[in-house]
């Protein structure tokens, strides 16, 4: 008991410890206050101070911040102690106090180098770069030349977005310093930033040589690796930030890039998962396991983890791109279009937003809507060439479209030629046949005229003779050409009149039975009114007479799901994609 009982007071004692020391240096700085014909002690003030840098050195801070206090009582333009206490605050995470602390050592003294370095730091930490850029600047203007100085303003610089500038400031912080760690991470992550990956692998090396368990600069490293296409190094890289740093979701969510890169998708899958165990309110976790569960097929969880992105961020357009290729691939194509759409809605500079929905078009078949939408998208990144190559594809389609309709137009118009003038053939044929009957029939007795008696005979005026008809007796009306039907079927379909619209379709197939486009809306209104079977024997017509109808595939792949099959689903639609990326080489 009485060891339990010393043990309790020690544990008091080393916990009252630090408030013990603020309060004594507190109360002396008021009594040194109060008492105003009492002079600075510039030596005891010295005194505190040193306690203070023996107590950091020493990882005990609070008793630093105590003796800084102290000795701010004896001396409170000691401007040392106030950048010494400032840095304590900062550390702390008392951000307030620290910055009162650095204004009032620059105040005290204003061409005091440090004090300005100490606030340019404090300014870096809270992501505040152009002010810390300035307070640097002074500092260094102010003769204050000391590695520190040079590697902070450097990291201002590469934050500005400044790299060849930063570039200089690491190179003269590693001369004042050769031995210290920072400017080499910096000068790496300067040279990352210009794409000169191989240069900042040598100076990352040169840093873990300095700072061997330095698990940012692994994660750093390892980027640069991985853009090189060296996922192997990369890997290992990430695992050893991680051996580091367990908690560590950078290093997370790369590995589990990297190891996708590498192949081995259930790692990656674990990477990702890991992560989003530890923290799930990352939306960039739930978009990167989706990108992988829709790359291995498994689309139902891929949008499930892109719809909680988009819950997560309802103002992300990539989540609501992202979203809407799910259910494009689950065979939901309206909400997949109305993603895209929301996307473009949310930021209409975004290539990435007009070109998906681009692409969902081009998919489905829907060439005309889908240029409009790839033309922005490459007006918006006149550089991606895939996007270029596509509206060229587009329009290619377009054209071939417009060439095959009037194509079956003039099929259509040829055939309907032929039955009229075989209709016409034998309507004349059997008016021949009449004629020849009346020839060959005996005469009929004709009786003879009765006398009358002869009357005046009228004057007639000649009648206007009567415009000529072209039609021959008898004939029945011209019927609708299919190109009609088939007009009037599509603008049904568009108007979600789906019976009038397999009516109309049927007529035209009637007279233009080969016609693989006829075949394929009927499927698709088929398909609307959930009539599968019907559905899927149109578009097997479709595919049979254009074995190369991407849409008409695709299509089909819907329907067959719809059914329950899956596999029969599956196959066409990576038909579907092989003739898409076909036809975009």
């Amino acid at each position: 008991m009485p060891n339990l009982a010393a043990a309790h007071h020690r544990a008091g004692a080393r916990f009252l410890a630090p408030l013990r020391h603020a309060a004594i240096a507190t109360l002396a700085a008021a009594l040194c206050l109060q008492a105003a014909d009492v002079k600075p002690d510039k030596k005891k003030s010295q005194a505190a101070y040193d306690r203070g840098v023996r107590a950091e050195q020493a990882g005990r801070r609070d008793d630093a911040i105590a003796a800084y206090s102290e000795a701010l009582g004896f001396d409170p333009a000691n401007v040392a102690a106030l950048r010494a206490r400032g840095a304590g605050y900062l550390a702390a995470g008392n951000r307030e106090k620290a910055l009162a602390d650095f204004d009032e050592a620059i105040q005290t003294q204003p061409g005091d180098g440090p004090s300005y370095a100490a606030r340019a730091a404090y300014y870096s930490a809270g992501d505040e770069p152009l002010r810390a850029l300035h307070d640097y600047a002074t500092a260094i203007n102010l003769k204050f030349e000391h590695t520190d100085a040079y590697t902070g303003r450097g990291n201002a610089l590469l934050a500005t977005g400044q790299p060849e500038a930063a570039i200089a400031d690491f190179i003269k912080a590693i001369k004042l310093r050769i031995d210290n760690p920072e400017p080499y991470k910096g000068l790496g992550m300067a040279l990352f930033a210009l794409g000169k990956y191989r240069d900042a692998i040598e100076d990352f090396d040169l840093c873990l040589s300095r700072k061997p368990d330095y698990e940012q600069v692994f994660v750093e490293r390892a980027l640069a690796y991985s853009s090189l296409g060296d996922y192997g190094r990369a890997r290992d890289d990430l695992s050893s930030a991680l051996a580091l740093n367990a908690n560590d979701l950078r290093a997370l969510r790369a590995r589990g890039a990297v190891r996708e890169r590498l192949g081995d998708n259930e790692g990656a899958l674990a990477d990702y998962g890991d992560a989003i165990q530890r923290d799930p309110s990352d939306a960039r976790l739930f978009l990167a396991r989706g990108a992988l569960y829709a790359r291995i097929e498994r689309y139902q969880e891929s949008l499930q983890d892109r719809d909680q992105a988009v819950r997560l961020e309802p103002r992300n357009p990539e989540a609501y791109i992202a979203r809407g290729g799910s259910y494009h691939l689950l065979g939901e194509n309206e909400k997949g279009l109305a993603d895209r759409t929301m996307a473009i809605a949310l930021d209409s500079n975004s290539a990435a937003a007009w070109e998906a929905r681009g692409d969902a078009y081009f998919l489905l078949g829907r060439f005309q809507e889908a240029l409009p939408d790839l033309e922005k998208a490459r007006e918006l990144n006149p550089a991606n060439g895939e996007v270029a190559a596509l509206v060229d594809q587009t329009k290619a389609k377009i054209e071939a479209a417009e060439k095959e309709r009037k194509a079956a137009e003039e099929e259509a118009e040829r055939q309907a030629a032929e039955k009229q003038a075989r209709a016409e053939a034998a309507r004349q044929a059997a008016a021949e046949r009449v004629a020849a009957q009346q020839a060959a029939a005996p005469p009929r007795a004709e009786p003879l005229p009765v006398p009358q008696q002869p009357a005046v005979a009228p004057v007639l005026r000649p009648a206007r003779p009567a415009a000529a008809s072209v039609q021959t007796p008898g004939a029945a009306p011209a019927a609708a050409e299919p190109a009609d039907h088939h007009a009037r079927g599509r603008q049904f379909i568009q108007q979600s009149k789906f019976p009038e619209a397999i009516q109309e379709l049927t007529l035209a197939l009637k007279t233009a039975p080969e016609a693989p486009l006829v075949y394929n809306a009927r499927g698709f209104a088929f398909l609307q009114l959930k009539r599968y079977k019907e559905a899927i024997a149109d578009f097997d017509q479709a595919i049979k007479l254009n074995p190369n109808y991407t849409n008409a595939h695709t299509n089909r792949s819907v329907a067959r799901r719809a059914a329950g099959d899956a596999k029969g689903a599956a196959e066409d639609q990576a038909k579907a994609r092989a003739l898409f990326d076909k036809g975009r080489k």
